[in-house]
C-alpha cells in the first residue's frame, strides 16, 4: 500500500481507525504507524526506532545471552542459532536449543511482529520434530498475539460466549508463550502480572511446573 496515494482526508480517518497490527512494513513485516509529516504528506514508520531487518536487535541479543547464561548456570548446555529439519522436511533454526534427559527444547525470542498462523506454524514444525518450543516476546508483541489469541478462544474453545471468570491472557493451549523484559535484571512475565528470572522460568520449562491453566500459561 502507498501511502502517497492517499488524500489526506483519508489518511487522517485512517489514522483514527487503525489498531497495532492492521499494517506492517515491506521491508521487515514489523508493525507500521500511520504518520503525517510536517509538509502535510502521509507516511508509514516502523511503531518501534529499531527496524526488524537489522541482523539482530539489542533485545534479541541480550535475550539469547540471558537464556544461555541462565542454562549454563544450570549445567546445561545450550546452543544459538541451532539449525534442524522436521520429518517432512521444513527448516528451522533455533534460537536456543538445549537437551536435558532426553529432552529437547527450543527457546524462540520473537521481537517484531508475527501473524498468528506462523506462531503456529513453527510451532507445529517443532513439534513434528519432537522439539519442545517455548516462545519469549517483548511486550508489544505479547498484546498484538493476545488479540488474535483471544478472539481464537472465545470462538474455539467458548463458543464466542465470555466465560465466567474471563479467560486469563487469552493465549492458547498449544502455544507457550511469555514475555521477556531485558531492562535491568531480565525478568519472565507471565500469568497475570507474575515475573520470574530466566533460570527459574526455564526451571519450570524443564520440570514441567510451567504449564497453561485458567488461560494463560503461568508457573507455580
Amino acid at each position: 500500500m502507498d501511502a502517497g496515494t492517499f488524500p489526506i482526508a483519508a489518511w487522517e480517518e485512517l489514522k483514527r481507525s487503525a489498531t497495532v497490527g492492521d499494517f506492517v512494513m515491506p521491508c521487515c513485516k514489523a508493525p507500521a504507524v500511520l504518520k503525517t509529516s510536517i509538509n502535510g504528506l502521509p507516511f508509514f514508520a516502523h511503531l518501534s526506532d529499531e527496524c526488524a531487518t537489522a541482523p539482530e536487535t539489542v533485545w534479541h541479543q541480550d535475550g539469547k545471552a540471558s537464556v544461555l547464561a541462565a542454562l549454563l548456570g544450570m549445567g546445561i548446555q545450550g546452543r544459538d542459532e541451532a539449525p534442524g529439519r522436521s520429518p517432512s522436511g521444513g527448516r528451522w533454526e533455533a534460537d536456543v536449543l538445549f537437551s536435558v534427559n532426553g529432552r529437547t527444547f527450543a527457546i524462540e525470542l520473537q521481537r517484531s511482529y508475527q501473524n498468528l498462523r506462523d506462531f503456529l506454524r513453527r510451532q507445529e514444525r517443532y513439534t513434528a520434530s519432537s522439539v519442545e518450543c517455548y516462545w519469549l516476546v517483548r511486550h508489544e508483541t505479547f498484546f498484538t498475539l493476545g488479540k488474535a489469541t483471544s478472539r481464537l478462544a472465545l470462538k474455539r474453545d467458548f463458543n464466542n460466549t465470555w466465560p465466567e471468570g474471563g479467560i486469563g491472557t487469552g493465549m492458547l493451549p498449544e502455544l507457550p508463550v511469555a514475555v521477556l523484559d531485558t531492562t535491568d535484571t531480565p525478568r519472565v512475565l507471565f500469568g497475570l502480572g507474575k515475573s520470574a528470572t530466566v533460570a527459574v522460568w526455564l526451571a519450570g520449562v524443564i520440570d514441567g511446573s510451567f504449564q497453561y491453566r485458567g488461560g494463560a500459561w503461568n508457573l507455580g
